[in-house]
């Protein structure tokens, strides 16, 4: 071992000095052949310093080609801005890096959700890549257990998490990917999409009729999004559906919420899974086909003044209660009793004129 090592140090220096460092053209080999043992990924072992190196061969006993791993994004045209996830490539769905499989290329990823629009890109860090997970896109409509699945599921998993084919038939060619984005978030409604308003996930655009939100409130700004889910997801109940009403610091809520003491859901909706929130703790990720802002946003109902909540009476809209820092009304005269309510609209606000 004393001399592997030393034969890879000398190695690192005569490669460094021949080929360059971290040289972008020469991708990292997964797996390869070190010491008679296969390395999915980059590794650390036989390195004095620990430092994270790749073969650029698939025998490094044989051919002695390395490089030293990168961390992070590096190069393409966004200067190694961090990869988005989800992103859209030739109109097919990315929740990992793309690239060639015959090693000629780096994987690459889109850093915005859209490289078809936006055409911008980094190469990927090498500590993302491991030969036991896919570098393909999602295939919709793709055959689960007989069953056609035009989006991410939870379906056959135990654990709640989300995920796709990348095989049009998984009971044939069962290789798939998980759907986490990158940056988890929840819909943002209402979004723009090409100067229009949507109050819900919708099929429009490109993404074969799959329903998908922006999170951010203009996609044609900020091309940030995610594929809707048509069921409940995650959390400490692992996708278990809503219960629905559920007792929720010791009131009865009929729907989804965004309330959240403990910062684990980052501003997504969720709701209990059984009808006591308060003694049982358990709770799932919202179905995002659950929310509709339109509806509130149309309800033709106004806001009740002065109206109670908890222990206080209101004489205008408020943001206590919510950790999302909206502003909201009761629309009768005790919410505590009835729990109905709404977003405030501008014609709900206080008149600032004398």
């Amino acid at each position: 071992m004393a001399f592997s090592l030393m034969f890879l140090v000398y190695t690192w220096v005569s490669t460094s000095l021949l080929m360059g460092y971290e040289t972008p053209s020469l991708p990292c080999v997964f797996p390869f052949l070190y010491e008679g043992k296969f390395y999915s990924s980059c590794t650390t072992d036989g390195s004095s310093k620990d430092i994270s190196w790749c073969a650029l061969t698939d025998n490094y006993d044989e051919k002695r080609l390395w490089k030293q791993c990168a961390v992070t994004e590096y190069g393409g045209n966004s200067g190694g801005k961090p990869c988005v996830f989800p992103f859209l490539y030739m109109s097919h769905v990315y929740y990992t890096c793309a690239g060639r499989p015959d090693h000629k290329e780096p994987f690459w990823c889109s850093t915005t959700g859209s490289y078809d629009k936006d055409k911008k890109w980094s190469y990927c860090a090498d500590t993302r890549l491991d030969a036991n997970y896919p570098t393909s896109p999602c295939i919709f409509p793709f055959i689960f257990e007989n069953k056609l699945y035009s989006t991410c599921t939870i379906d056959g998993r135990s654990d709640g998490r989300l995920w796709c084919s990348i095989s049009s038939n998984f009971d044939i060619e069962p290789i798939w990917a998980y759907c986490e984005p990158s940056e988890p978030a929840p819909c943002s409604f209402p979004f723009i999409y090409k100067n229009k308003s949507y109050y819900s996930c919708t099929t429009e655009g490109d993404l074969y009729n799959q329903l998908w939100c922006a999170t951010t409130p203009n996609y044609d700004k900020d091309s940030r999004w995610k594929s809707c889910s048509f069921q409940e997801y995650g959390g400490n109940s692992n996708g278990q559906p809503c219960v629905f009403p559920f007792n929720y610091k010791e009131e009865a809520v009929t729907t989804c919420i965004d309330e959240d003491e403990k910062n684990e859901t980052n501003g997504r909706f969720w709701c209990a899974t059984t009808e006591n929130f308060d003694v049982d703790m358990k709770w799932s990720f919202c179905a995002d086909t659950r929310l509709n802002k339109k509806k509130d946003m149309e309800s033709k109902e106004t806001c009740f003044f002065p109206f109670a909540y908890k222990k206080k009476v209101y004489s205008a809209c408020t943001t206590d209660g919510t950790y999302g820092w909206k502003l909201w009304c009761s629309l009768t005269a005790n919410y505590n009793t009835d729990h109905k309510w709404k977003y405030c609209e501008p014609s709900d606000l206080p008149s600032e004129d004398p």
